[in-house]
């Protein structure tokens, strides 16, 4: 399979934690967030990666370059005007193997099974799988309406099923009269050739478009429905608590695996230096190359960026981050 990550959006709900940076290169624990999804595509086995860029697409460029000092294969999309939701896919065309693309939207934090998804994926022979989210207040999303199939035999199962409609944002009564509460989770894997009649260089939407068309042409599309953690990181409180979740093992991570639980949900990456006397709450995260002098104070829900100073004496001895005044 080859992967596709959207990445080129400005992150405007973000702002202004993304006037500097793009939004999938802000820090989740001391780690760019974009880091974390081609962790997930390697530990996969899908190393042809094709990364759609547009706002400030150098700082991605210049980061993850060919993509080889991470251990797969990147590939660029350029997106010099913005295209919607799904129009990066046309313009990623010429890149495409052939092989079903999984598609992640670079917002997103989950702890889904890739594999279990690409299984699924074969399994149905669908042309689209798209992963499902179940959530307790849907009035805020778009809803996909499943079928439960008579059979359960062959390849529809609890877990995947085949897709009947898309329903826009319901008000409360709706939603309760509905009794549906899966939403689009923003990974998918698609056959390539669903994007062979659509122009190039224009705008197209997933949402508005893509998926409805495919449920007109009688395409299998089925939903792969997840039950674990799943959070758009679109906002900055998502922001915040995606990283604490992190912390207190609600959204199962690598990401502290450089890192040290020092006490319950504090975790201290393993070039700090940590004064005995410093006061350190769970959850907390303190970064690479960081100094905590014996006054500091790290209160609950804190997370503090590498090479940064706190307390650090005026001594002769503290020239740098991680460096203790003797």
């Amino acid at each position: 399979m080859q992967a596709v990550i959207i990445a080129g959006g400005k992150g405007t709900r973000l702002a202004p934690l993304t006037h500097r940076s793009p939004k999938p290169m802000l820090p989740l624990l001391d780690r760019p967030f974009l880091t974390w999804m081609v962790d997930r595509c390697r530990e996969a086995g899908v190393t042809d990666i094709l990364m759609n860029v547009q706002y400030q697409a150098a700082q991605i460029q210049d980061y993850f370059r060919d993509g080889s000092d991470f251990g797969v294969q990147i590939r660029y999309i350029l997106e010099t005007t913005p295209l919607d939701t799904a129009g990066s896919m046309k313009l990623a065309e010429p890149y495409y193997s052939g092989d079903p693309l999984i598609v992640f939207n670079a917002d997103i934090l989950t702890d889904l099974d890739l594999k279990a998804l690409i299984r699924s994926h074969l399994e149905t022979q669908a042309d689209a799988t798209l992963t499902l989210a179940r959530v307790e207040d849907p009035t805020a999303f778009g809803l996909v309406e499943l079928i439960d199939p008579p059979d359960r035999a062959g390849t529809w199962s609890a877990q995947a099923k085949p897709i009947k409609a898309f329903r826009e944002k319901p008000t409360a009564e709706e939603a309760a009269q509905l009794g549906i509460d899966t939403i689009n989770a923003g990974t998918y894997i698609l056959q390539p050739e669903l994007f062979r009649d659509y122009p190039a260089d224009r705008p197209l939407s997933f949402e508005r478009k893509v998926f409805p068309d495919l449920l007109a042409q009688n395409k299998r599309v089925t939903g792969f429905i997840w039950e674990g953690y799943w959070m758009d990181l679109g906002t900055p409180a998502k922001y915040i608590q995606g990283q604490l979740d992190m912390l207190t093992g609600q959204m199962p991570c690598a990401l502290v695996k450089e890192a040290i639980e020092v006490k319950p949900s504090a975790w201290v990456a393993n070039s700090a230096q940590v004064d005995d006397r410093a006061q350190l709450e769970g959850p907390c995260f303190i970064g690479a190359g960081t100094f905590l002098g014996p006054k500091a104070h790290i209160a609950a829900g804190t997370i503090v960026g590498a090479q940064s100073l706190i307390d650090c004496p005026l001594a002769p001895g503290c020239y740098a981050p991680g460096t203790l005044a003797v």
